[in-house]
């Protein structure tokens, strides 16, 4: 009998314990995602996205394991899983859990949330925290001893929610801009051109969330900037894949468009030679690059290995060709051309294709935008040659 006492003393214990960390990592991911923004001068936002992701499946772990083994201590499923309003504070607990679960399974489907419906579910994150909170605070055994806890984690709560507030507010004056042009690249990739009477301010590399007000549609995705810093016209190159990029292919001059950024930490170093290496629409951040060293009239070595599947599915190919600059050098690799010709290597990009174009191999710095295959298999190859991950820089996706 007292083994038995003891192992529901235990499980209660636990699930309690589970209860605490979930609750206080659930506080942290709010936190962190409702300053994202500040922080990506520091880390970079799609570093901050992707690690969120990853990181609320961690939150979700404890949050599961605090009823369970709450349910496993007191024998009985129900009490934990039909909400009683008799006792508010664990019907609250119940329903938040449920909450939770829903806004995890919307994250998973993200792509298929319109914008709108997103900030309602953001809006649902809230006040799935503060019933939490009162959950934790009126039925918690160990409520008072851990107060201390719940008001510090709540007001970093409140400071997230106030800063993402203030910023929202700030964009929606700042953020709107008028489209001037949208001109084919090839025949699936196009280029909007944005003209602005206000100064846009970003490094080569950076990316943007844009946002359409347009066929019920309220949606936004991030897109690589393909202009240089400097340049009268901010330009965004895009490749049609979906409902976004169809709605916004078929932008006219004068629509309106919302612009939130600029984002990330793709941004070369100066202190050694560069490899850029692009599949597809991922050139845009290296165009950026390229034409930012052309206006400053740096010297700083790219070679540039661009992977494409055929000659006329090369971005910029009449750009990147007009670049005569002995600091800079090219190579096409594209995997369905028929046709051999001295402009290009034919398949995929290979060690040997690598060694032949880089003589430098040990002492550049590497950077990969593309598709995730593509990019699996650079990293692959250059940790084969014995490059240094310090030295391997890549553009993470993550919309």
């Amino acid at each position: 009998m007292n083994q038995i006492l003891q192992f529901s003393d235990l499980m209660y214990e636990i699930g309690k314990w589970a209860g605490v960390i979930g609750f206080s990592l659930l506080s942290f991911l709010i936190f962190s995602g409702d300053t994202a923004r500040y922080w990506d001068k520091y880390l970079g936002l799609d570093r901050i996205i992707k690690f969120q992701r990853k990181f609320s499946y961690f939150v979700a772990t404890f949050v599961i394991l605090h009823p369970l083994f709450f349910i496993i201590s007191k024998k009985t499923v129900l009490d934990f899983i039909i909400p009683n309003f008799s006792y508010l504070p664990l019907a609250l607990g119940i329903i938040s859990f449920y909450v939770f679960i829903a806004v995890m399974i919307s994250s998973s489907i993200y792509k298929r949330i319109s914008y709108s419906k997103w900030q309602y579910i953001h809006v649902i994150t809230y006040l799935l925290y503060f019933a939490a909170l009162y959950h934790a605070i009126n039925w918690g055994s160990d409520a008072d001893d851990l107060m201390p806890l719940y008001i510090v984690i709540t007001i970093f709560v409140i400071i997230g929610t106030i800063y993402r507030t203030i910023y929202k507010i700030k964009k929606l004056n700042s953020g709107k801009f008028t489209i001037s042009e949208v001109k084919m690249e090839t025949h699936d990739s196009f280029t909007i051109s944005i003209k602005s009477e206000k100064p846009f301010n970003f490094a080569a590399g950076q990316f943007c969330f844009l946002r359409l007000n347009k066929n019920s549609l309220h949606a936004r995705h991030p897109f690589t900037i393909s202009s240089a810093p400097g340049e009268e016209i901010l330009k965004f190159t895009i490749k049609q894949a979906g409902r976004f990029t169809e709605t916004a292919k078929n932008l006219t001059a004068g629509e309106e468009i919302l612009i939130d950024g600029p984002f990330g930490k793709f941004i070369p170093k100066t202190e050694k030679n560069l490899v850029f290496i692009a599949g597809g629409v991922g050139i845009t951040p290296f165009m950026s690059i390229i034409k930012d060293h052309i206006n400053k009239n740096s010297n700083q070595k790219i070679i540039l290995i661009y992977g494409s599947r055929t000659e006329q599915d090369i971005i910029f190919k009449n750009e990147i060709d007009s670049v005569n600059k002995e600091w800079f050098n090219k190579v096409y690799v594209l995997s369905n051309e028929n046709q051999d010709s001295a402009q290009y290597e034919r398949g995929y990009l290979t060690k040997e294709i690598m060694t032949k174009y880089v003589k430098d191999i040990s002492s550049s710095l590497y950077y990969i935008c593309g598709p995730e295959i593509m990019k699996t298999g650079a990293k692959k190859i250059l940790a084969e040659l014995g490059v240094e991950n310090k030295n391997v820089f890549v553009e993470n996706f993550f919309w």
